[in-house]
């Protein structure tokens, strides 16, 4: 079989996992069905070891996985591109989360260090939630490729603002309307793809449905939103679909 020269890359959460539990059954098997013939991919905000707990499920290695909004790429099996927070501007971050006492999650690749906890255990993907007893003096030294904050409910806009007018060297963007997603400058979805393309250049096919998923349809060839995105999301893909499987009718 001759792969086409075509990358698929796909959102997990409320996307190919849209329950964020586990992947659907006939999404499942339009995914495994594409096996070479297209080429591969996830991205996610969640880490790389989160997306090879999805491997397990579907029972294959991806052959593109860009974690933490594309803060971590691997092609193939090898690490091609990460970049963290550095540590000034973490440290400076940390503070500010501190004063405004936000609930947050600092991603390090092995856990998920901070004060958030989740009500649903299944949401939970081989990731441990620590929480630290200074998270100053704790998370500082860490090299942590994203940021995770939940503000109260009707605060994620207005701390959205604050966050990017006070951070202006970080990338800041919400996802859903409860949770904000901070990585490093020039990290977004759309941006590990390029890199991808950089080194293999291929048609572009994206899925998604968050604010954090708009990077890549705009780079995409073609992009599909899922129905229950936010208008602002939905607007910026070619095609509309209720379930990762109806992309089979598009390719």
């Amino acid at each position: 079989m001759i792969m086409e020269n075509k990358l698929l890359v796909t959102d997990l959460d409320g996307t190919f996992v849209k329950d964020s539990r586990q992947v659907a059954s006939k999404d499942k098997k339009l995914f495994i069905s594409l096996k070479g013939k297209l080429h591969l991919g996830i991205a996610t905000g969640r880490s790389v070891k989160e997306i090879d707990f999805i491997e397990e499920q579907i029972g294959f290695k991806i052959n593109n996985k860009i974690g933490f909004n594309g803060g971590l790429i691997v092609m193939e099996g090898q690490k091609i591109f990460e970049k963290f927070i550095e540590t000034p501007i973490l440290r400076e971050l940390l503070y500010y989360i501190q004063e405004n006492q936000l609930v947050y999650d600092a991603l390090d690749g092995k856990n998920r260090i901070g004060t958030y906890q989740s009500g649903n255990q299944g949401r939970i993907w081989n990731v441990p939630l620590v929480k630290p007893e200074d998270m100053i003096a704790e998370i500082a030294p860490l090299r942590i490729y994203k940021i995770n904050v939940r503000p109260e409910a009707g605060r994620c806009t207005s701390t959205l603002l604050d966050l990017q007018n006070k951070f202006p060297q970080l990338s800041i963007c919400k996802s859903g309307p409860e949770r904000i997603e901070i990585t490093p400058a020039d990290i977004t979805k759309g941006q590990a793809i390029e890199r991808i393309k950089q080194i293999q250049p291929l048609e572009v096919i994206t899925v998604g449905d968050s604010e954090n998923d708009i990077s890549m349809f705009e780079l995409a060839d073609t992009s599909f939103c899922l129905r229950h995105a936010a208008s602002e999301v939905r607007n910026t893909a070619d095609h509309v679909i209720d379930d990762f499987y109806e992309i089979a009718q598009y390719l």
